[in-house]
């Protein structure tokens, strides 16, 4: 009778004894994954980061560019005014004017 009894609750401990095992097997794999997410994550951040960076210091150049570009057109059309008013300045003296 004893026998009876005790094969039962052996094989109901050693079961038990191997959820926990499982479980604690699902937990690390678990830590695992949450671990390779986070730096999954924060790779993504940080690429995303620098291709910002990246696009800002390129606007940036190109609006520096576009401010000297614009700062030569300015300094062109207020030459070629002087330019036109010594002209008409000439012009005025040699008819007398």
């Amino acid at each position: 009778m004893t026998k009876t009894f005790a094969l039962p609750l052996a094989l109901a401990a050693a079961l038990g004894v191997a959820a926990c095992a499982e479980a604690d097997t699902a937990a690390d794999d678990t830590a695992e994954s949450a671990d390779a997410m986070g730096e999954d994550i924060e790779a993504t951040t940080d690429e995303a980061m620098g291709e910002m960076e990246g696009a800002a210091d390129d606007a940036m150049a190109e609006m520096d560019e576009m401010a000297d570009d614009v700062e030569g057109a300015s300094n062109d059309a207020m030459a070629d005014d002087h330019m036109d008013d010594t002209m008409n300045e000439g012009e005025m003296m040699e008819e007398g004017q």
